[in-house]
């Protein structure tokens, strides 16, 4: 079984910007370059969130971790699976895992629509 840690921290200190346009340390950048492939050569991977200046950005967020499902191809039950979140700040996690249930019920929406 494969595992890896990721410390965001490593990735930015700044953790608020959306799209890779927007500057340095993107959630996009972040989901691209780092956790989504990570996530696909691992059976486990760790994502620590301490070590930031500031708060996270709900942006920022929402673009690295619930946008794994929407934009990246990974399923709800994978994430669960595969994804586990560490800090010492406990809402962030809680944030995380809310916006990726929204991402959840989003896609489920979506297939049902077609």
């Amino acid at each position: 079984m494969s595992k890896c840690t990721l410390n965001v921290s490593e990735f930015t200190k700044d953790a608020f910007n959306r799209f890779i346009e927007d500057g340095d340390g993107s959630g996009e950048e972040f989901r691209i370059k780092v956790l989504s492939p990570a996530l696909k050569q691992n059976d486990s991977v760790t994502v620590n969130l301490d070590g930031i200046h500031d708060e996270y950005g709900s942006s920022f967020l929402v673009e690295a971790f619930a946008n794994l499902i929407r934009k990246s191809g990974f399923s709800y039950d994978e994430l669960k699976q595969k994804l586990e979140l560490t800090s010492e700040n406990a809402r962030w996690q809680r944030e995380i895992w809310r916006y990726i249930d929204e991402a959840k019920k989003d896609s489920e929406g979506s297939i049902l629509r077609r």
